[in-house]
């Protein structure tokens, strides 16, 4: 369908200021939103840097808080496009963040996947196209 896309997901965490934190300081995401909504709710919005941005919600009861780190049920939840690969994930290690599983050339590009400080799976993925320039 024409004229249609993704542009925010919401990604629930157990408290916002660390979340924030993580995500600017440890992956390098920028705050491009930190305000309140009519409804009394923190409105906060990370950019990794092109497509889909993230809403952050607060976990606010148990149900929630159980999903901290498995809202995709301990599948990869997110997928990065990451060119120079080696540069960007090179800065990610350097910050704490984990590779959970190996590096590998699969037929679409090269990838390495890794969890945030929560459990969440990502996957940094190198086009193949991007590698051949």
């Amino acid at each position: 369908m024409s004229g249609v896309s993704l542009s925010m997901v919401t990604l629930i965490v157990p408290a916002m200021d660390d979340a924030i934190a993580h995500y600017t300081q440890d992956w390098g995401f920028a705050l491009t939103m930190d305000t309140h909504h009519i409804s009394g709710h923190r409105w906060v919005v990370i950019d990794p840097g092109s497509g889909a941005k993230l809403r952050l919600v607060e976990a606010t009861n148990d149900d929630e808080t159980a999903a901290i780190g498995r809202q995709a049920c301990g599948r990869v939840a997110f997928f990065l496009n990451v060119a120079p690969f080696d540069a960007i994930v090179g800065r990610w290690l350097e910050r704490g963040i984990k590779i959970t599983e190996p590096e590998r050339n699969e037929t679409y590009g090269r990838i390495v996947v890794m969890d945030d400080k929560y459990g969440n799976r990502w996957d940094a993925i190198e086009a193949k196209d991007a590698r051949q320039q």
